[in-house]
């Protein structure tokens, strides 16, 4: 009878011992894993805009929204138009919103909505700001007028680092 008595306590033991070294194995290992989720920094990468014969070229910020969209390219979305001062962008997952809002905005200003969760490219500047609070992510070099006249699909995608530097001499 001891026998058996020590035998399941010594079996209880063991399973705690077990599981106890379970739970600290899968808790370092969230804990990596979370640190290896966030997506490298973008700060200074470019992004290729494309809708129909129109390209903008827009330089992403070192915000973690921006480094988390980046990481989403390529994607081909569908153009919104957003109250004749912006082109909108139904993203197929929410970004990080970690950073600070704003609803001031200029012309060429790249940025999420995350209620969207929605990006946007501001191509007038005929109100004073936003209705809605934004995350900036980067800004257009350049053509970000263009987008006025386009419509349905645009392409995104992250330039090549070596394309980047020849776009910049």
């Amino acid at each position: 009878m001891k026998r058996k008595v020590a035998c399941v306590f010594l079996s209880v033991l063991l399973m705690l011992g077990l599981s106890a070294c379970g739970a600290q194995v899968s808790a370092s290992s969230t804990v990596e894993s979370g640190e290896s989720e966030l997506p490298p920094a973008a700060e200074g990468r470019q992004v290729r805009m494309i809708s129909g014969e129109v390209e903008v070229l827009i330089t992403l910020n070192d915000s973690q929204a921006a480094a988390d969209f980046a990481s989403m390219l390529p994607l081909e979305l569908t153009l919104i138009e957003r109250n004749g001062f912006a082109k909108g962008m139904t993203l197929p997952r929410k970004l990080s919103t970690e950073e600070p809002t704003t609803r001031e905005y200029a012309v060429g200003d790249f940025g999420y909505w995350a209620d969207g969760p929605d990006l946007a490219i501001f191509y007038d500047d005929i109100y004073e700001q936003t209705i809605v609070p934004i995350i900036p992510m980067g800004k257009a070099d350049s053509n970000a007028e263009n987008m006025r006249n386009t419509s349905g699909t645009v392409r995104l995608e992250l330039m090549p680092e070596d394309e980047e530097e020849n776009q910049n001499e």
